[in-house]
């Protein structure tokens, strides 16, 4: 039904006529015709809600928290009522944890009809692979940012399609960041991988060398064939702007300008450390400078202040807060990224600086996914106590904690 938008209060405001479902004005204020909206609450207290957007809700402790705020234009949207089980609007319902009872696992959306992801040179999980034999092949594609490409082989039919994948781990090379060139003659063994299904395998080429042998060395060509910005030799200082890990690019504002160049582009493959590392935002950096065929500003062999190499814990601005061990259960465990989440057992016992930057962290998925979103601490792979621990939904661990600049962690996770 047609309600009008127009209310107490809003002398000068354009009137517009928008829909509300009648759900949302039942109950909404005897006699008011309008539905009521209220601000966010959180364990109770209010939470300022940005003018003309649609806020969601955190789930604090478990407990699910239900708003209704202005969506865009004026039409009024109910957020977190979305949710129940068994609404018309569907998606997962609101997962309440009350004391001494199991916690239920989120069930993730159903996958859109016709979107399930091709599963490219999946085999039967009985074929057979010589792993022993050396071959010979050519390189027609390597992306050095993302660290994997493609080899033909010299003889047609050894594997599927006449092309198999090369991840930089599998180069026996000198460089910082491992990589191939396409055209580039290359010899290699195959490997089979059991998916971890076990629904089948796919064939890999390791142990990646030049023809006859040789180790792949491709830095110092690369360096010489750049277009230097200054001295050649001369390191340069700076903090970086910001990084986005998962393209793995960002910037960095030099402390002193040179040739009119105030901030450079900063590339994954140039971070001495030998893997996909983060940086975190003000991150103090060492590093050579050059201009890429677009004319581009970048940094290249980027390096602590000294020269030496970045750690994760460096690049992640990492402040371990004591060894005292807190117990919780894992709420979901990604092992192809090797990421996780933990949901403790009394939330109120850590840190206060934890707490506080995992409320923080947990508002900003709520607002990005307008779906309620839980209070509790991610943890990578190497987080983990004995690397092989396999966690799932539900496991029951002790660990100790973390903050970053943008959330609160735990580490040395071990199963109880």
């Amino acid at each position: 039904m047609a309600r009008r938008g127009r209310g107490r209060g809003s002398e000068g405001v354009k009137t517009v006529d928008v829909k509300v479902p009648a759900a949302l004005v039942k109950g909404a204020g005897k006699g008011s015709g309008r539905a009521q909206v209220r601000p966010a609450q959180i364990a109770g207290k209010p939470v300022a809600v940005n003018a003309g957007k649609s806020r969601a809700p955190i789930a604090k402790q478990g407990r699910v928290v239900s708003t209704t705020v202005p969506a865009a234009g004026g039409a009024a949207k109910a957020v977190g009522n979305r949710h129940r089980r068994g609404g018309k609007t569907g998606g997962p319902g609101p997962v309440k944890q009350a004391a001494g009872k199991e916690r239920k696992p989120v069930k993730k959306g159903a996958a859109k009809r016709g979107s399930a992801p091709k599963k490219v040179g999946l085999l039967d999980i009985a074929v057979e692979v010589d792993e022993i034999e050396r071959y010979s092949g050519e390189c027609t594609f390597f992306d050095k940012r993302r660290g994997f490409g493609f080899i033909k082989p010299d003889v047609e039919g050894v594997v599927p399609d006449d092309k198999v994948m090369v991840h930089w781990g599998e180069i026996t090379s000198s460089d910082k960041w491992p990589s191939l060139t396409k055209g580039q003659a290359v010899e290699f063994n195959l490997k089979k991988v059991e998916v971890k299904s076990g629904t089948g395998a796919i064939i890999r080429a390791v142990g990646v060398t030049l023809a006859g042998g040789e180790v792949v060395a491709l830095d110092g060509e690369l360096e010489l064939a750049r277009e230097a910005v200054g001295n050649r030799n001369e390191r340069h200082s700076g903090k970086i702007k910001f990084y986005d890990a998962k393209k793995g690019f960002g910037y960095v504002v030099l402390d002193v300008p040179v040739d009119g160049v105030d901030e450079a582009k900063v590339t994954r493959e140039e971070v001495l450390g030998g893997e996909a590392i983060p940086l975190a935002p003000n991150l103090a950096i060492e590093f050579g400078l050059y201009r890429n065929d677009k004319g581009v500003a970048c940094t290249c062999d980027v390096s602590m202040p000294g020269g030496e190499q970045i750690s994760r814990d460096v690049a992640e601005a990492r402040q371990y807060l004591g060894n005292k061990k807190y117990t919780g259960t894992v709420e979901w465990y990604a092992i192809k990224k090797g990421l996780g989440f933990i949901i403790p057992d009394n939330f109120t016992q850590l840190p206060k600086t934890a707490q506080q930057r995992s409320t923080e962290s947990a508002q900003r998925v709520a607002d990005k996914s307008k779906k309620e979103a839980f209070e509790g601490l991610v943890f990578q792979r190497r987080d983990k106590a004995d690397p092989a621990s396999r966690f799932t939904a539900g496991s029951r661990v002790s660990f100790t904690v973390f903050v970053d600049p943008r959330n609160a962690g735990a580490t040395n996770v071990a199963e109880v």
